[in-house]
């Protein structure tokens, strides 16, 4: 049998186990290891280095974006869809109704004046949709000022 590449570790093809039962598989196993690096206490003490710093791949924004890809892609848009952003791109921005800079973060001015302020709104969103989701209060989720995408993929 072959095996086939599913969140960590090789999956092997045991006798009777089709494709789609390892795929099903190897996307539980992504899950799961996510839900181990991120826990709901862990959320709720998380820091902004860990919530977004470009190019890290362990932080809580690329496992949602790229990490777990396979379980519902929200690929593409701008990096503003997680509420703030570690920017990449040291240049100068200037910082508007819709939009505001510093040069390590870019954010909605609505979660807050400043990135430590709107990262405060945003993990508060985080761990709501983390724990409705957890609660099944799904209507609950459906209210958070977060991007529909990106709460629904947090839930």
């Amino acid at each position: 049998m072959g095996s086939f590449e599913g969140g960590t570790q090789p999956i092997k093809l045991t006798e009777g186990m089709d494709l789609m039962e390892l795929n099903i598989q190897a996307l539980e196993e992504t899950w799961d290891a996510f839900l181990k690096e991120w826990p709901i206490d862990r959320l709720k003490s998380m820091t902004l280095p860990e919530y977004s710093t470009a190019g890290d791949d362990n932080t809580f924004t690329a496992w949602i974006e790229s990490r777990l890809d396979k379980l519902g892609s929200i690929w593409g848009g701008s990096a503003f869809k997680f509420g703030i952003y570690s920017r990449q791109n040291k240049e100068p921005k200037q910082s508007g109704p819709g939009a505001a800079y510093t040069e390590d973060y870019g954010w909605y001015p609505k979660y807050g004046p400043s990135p430590e302020a709107a990262f405060a709104k945003v993990k508060t969103f985080v761990v709501e949709a983390a724990e409705a989701a957890a609660r099944g209060d799904y209507a609950l989720i459906d209210e958070i000022d977060l991007g529909a995408a990106y709460k629904w993929k947090i839930a």
